[in-house]
């Protein structure tokens, strides 16, 4: 059951960075104030093919560097594959609601770069009002077509006119969810230059991929709701994801028969998608699990 309201801890810092280019060891994050925030669940992007690293909100920060910089998320082309023909068509950010937070960016995607962007494909500057204190959502000017053999960059760059900018949480794990580009120092991975690690927050709208067989009867997925256990019953199964509220997945294995039961108690309480290859095809079942 969705809550109507989440507070949110946001937590500002700023990244000093006093070496050289050669140097990047030197970068440190230190922590410079706090703020509360209310936000809507309801404005969060809904479920369905939103991409994100991030799936945990709870404690989200906002980090700066005091400088022009450039930070962001790489989308792998294994991972990009399966989207093929698809688009990218829209972006969401993080609003914090209060008015230090106001300013404007530029939203940059780029295909190609393995430790940095290649070619830019898409930009457009967008602003936050700093009034907001919720997740607002953008409209690409450009939409960027999938080809699935190429990375795909989503990036965003401040000017450095405001202190903190650039919304993150925790680290999740995930190197790609980290992405670092300043002037002179090139891309990096925020943990190759920090102890103090975060994972940046964003989201990006891939339109055109179809959920096939969602009410499909040859496939049996229960109890739903859950509090653990999840059973699935199919004929001939081959493989089985499942992607949470945002579009990520939390677990995807081959398959070898007709029956599987997974745990879903270790993730949060949410909607997820169960995604069943069987060797009549693909289906899909929504299904939620409760604490």
């Amino acid at each position: 059951m969705k809550k109507n309201l989440f507070f949110f801890l946001i937590c500002c810092f700023a990244i000093i960075g006093t070496a050289q280019a050669q140097n990047r060891g030197e970068i440190q994050l230190k922590a410079t104030e706090t703020n509360h925030l209310m936000i809507s669940q309801d404005q969060l992007p809904s479920v369905g093919s939103w991409f994100s690293y991030v799936g945990d909100y709870s404690s989200p920060n906002v980090l700066g560097i005091g400088m022009p910089f450039n930070w962001g998320y790489m989308f792998p082309a294994e991972l990009m594959n399966e989207y093929k023909g698809c688009s990218f068509t829209e972006f969401a950010f993080l609003d914090a609601g209060e008015e230090q937070f106001a300013t404007h960016y530029t939203v940059n995607i780029y295909i190609g770069g393995d430790t940095a962007p290649e070619t830019l494909v898409s930009t457009q500057e967008f602003e936050i009002t700093g009034t907001v204190g919720d997740v607002v959502t953008f409209r690409l000017d450009t939409p960027v077509e999938i080809d699935g053999t190429q990375n795909i960059w989503l990036t965003f760059y401040h000017d450095g006119s405001i202190q903190y900018s650039a919304p993150a949480v925790a680290d999740v794990g995930n190197p790609n969810s980290r992405w670092l580009g300043i002037d002179g120092y090139g891309w990096m991975d925020v943990a190759s230059v920090s102890s103090e690690v975060y994972s940046w927050l964003a989201w990006i709208y891939v339109d055109g991929y179809d959920w096939i067989g969602e009410n499909s009867e040859s496939i049996s997925v229960y109890p739903n709701p859950t509090t653990g256990n999840v059973n699935i019953s199919a004929l001939g199964m081959s493989h089985i994801t499942v992607l949470n509220a945002l579009g990520q997945v939390v677990y995807d294995a081959n398959a070898d028969g007709n029956f599987i039961t997974l745990d879903m108690s270790q993730y949060q309480a949410s909607a997820y998608m169960v995604r069943v290859t069987t060797t009549n095809g693909e289906s899909v079942k929504r299904i939620s699990v409760v604490k």
